[in-house]
């Protein structure tokens, strides 16, 4: 996270506001007092002091009676309603700053709060609040922005990369979910097929042998046609284990030289396409990260499937630059249809004149899950010449390329 700036957190901003604080407190307090003070000098020269006025208790013997009287400025004054309010009105000035003063000073305390929480902090912490219920209801389509460098700012930024994240995997778990049904479905509709030509065998077996009226070269035959069935049900099988494992997979990535891995390339190309091969790499790096299982994984299946549709030669080009690694496969084939390049890399796809029954288009599916797994991609296009299939890796650690 960005280091907010000092003037700009959220300490120095309240500290603008306490100096404003203490001058209002002081004004006022000074006010209240300066303001109490003349009112009751005003009182005084107009009702008299009654700050030393003695209040007596004078019985008559004649008629047994009682009653209060002041004494004030040495004279006995009558204690009626008339002198009790106006002593009342002189105590409640005397006393009266005692009380402003303290009310005063919350104001001042109150009112530069409540200006710094509606400019500081109500409109962070309402947009943290609804991004919180926002992503409480799952709710992920949404950004959360702020535009204050504080730290209420640097909460915010990291509540959307908390929320982004959480977009993130739920778009990747989805996506993984629908590859998984799909694959599920496809699985079944594709064991459809050669099951029921086993079944159609097995019958036509089981009807005609007892009688004895399949010859041994037809039994033959349809022995051979089952076995190739068998034989396809077994690759096939394979192909979606392999699938399967490769939705989970996590790349192992491990300090390996270039040119061990370019020697790995050619012995590869040689051994499939043998004098068809051709080769030419490049690097700039002493050493690399890679999984090198997965991406011989990768080089394999592009080979392979180059030498299907190639009619001369098949050409590798492997640049090594800046811990990208591009492998590049060309054929001299009839290259990609339109059709082709939008679907060949989804599982399953197959051209309508694809001469091999064992192939059963997976094999770019497969490397492209490879490729991404790895921080890559793979791309198809077609050349003057034939088609190309470009795969790439990111070859550094883990923690260096986060």
């Amino acid at each position: 996270m960005e280091k907010v700036k000092l003037f700009h957190s959220l300490k120095w901003s309240l500290m603008k506001y306490v100096p404003i604080s203490v001058i209002l407190a002081v004004i006022g307090i000074a006010c209240i007092g300066f303001g109490t003070n003349e009112l009751q000098e005003n009182y005084e020269e107009k009702y008299g002091n009654f700050s030393d006025s003695i209040t007596y208790v004078i019985q008559e013997s004649r008629e047994n009676n009682t009653f209060e009287v002041w004494q004030k400025d040495d004279k006995l004054v009558p204690f009626n309603r008339s002198t009790a309010t106006l002593h009342f009105g002189y105590w409640v000035i005397s006393y009266a700053q005692y009380i402003l003063m303290p009310l005063w000073m919350l104001v001042c305390v109150y009112v530069p709060g409540i200006i710094f929480y509606k400019r500081e902090l109500k409109k962070p912490i309402s947009i943290l609040m609804d991004a919180s219920r926002k992503i409480a209801e799952n709710q992920l389509d949404f950004r959360i922005e702020y535009d204050k460098e504080d730290e209420l700012s640097t909460l915010c930024n990291a509540f959307e990369e908390m929320r982004w994240q959480l977009d993130k995997n739920n778009r990747e778990m989805w996506r993984s979910l629908e590859e998984r049904k799909r694959l599920n479905s496809a699985f079944s509709h594709d064991l459809r097929t050669p099951l029921t030509v086993l079944k159609g065998y097995a019958e036509f077996l089981e009807k005609y042998v007892p009688s004895g009226k399949v010859s041994e070269e037809k039994l033959l035959s349809v022995l051979a046609m089952m076995n190739g069935q068998i034989t396809r049900l077994e690759h096939y099988t394979q192909k979606m284990n392999a699938v399967q494992k490769l939705e989970d997979i996590t790349p192992d990535r491990k300090k390996f030289q270039p040119e061990k891995l370019f020697s790995m390339f050619e012995e590869t190309g040689n051994f499939i396409c043998s004098e068809k091969f051709k080769s030419n790499y490049f690097s700039d790096n002493e050493t690399i990260f890679i999984d090198i299982e997965l991406v011989m994984q990768v080089y394999e299946n592009l080979i392979s499937n180059a030498m299907r549709y190639a009619e001369y030669s098949v050409s590798v080009e492997v640049n090594l630059i800046e811990n990208l690694l591009k492998i590049a496969v060309y054929d001299d084939g009839k290259g990609f249809s339109e059709e082709a390049l939008k679907n060949a890399v989804q599982p399953f796809y197959r051209d309508e004149k694809e001469p091999d029954k064992l192939h059963f288009g997976l094999g770019l599916y497969i490397c492209k899950i490879i490729c991404e797994k790895c921080g890559g991609k793979l791309t198809l296009e077609n050349t003057e010449n034939g088609g190309k299939v470009t795969a790439e890796f990111i070859c550094k650690k883990i923690s260096e390329s986060r």
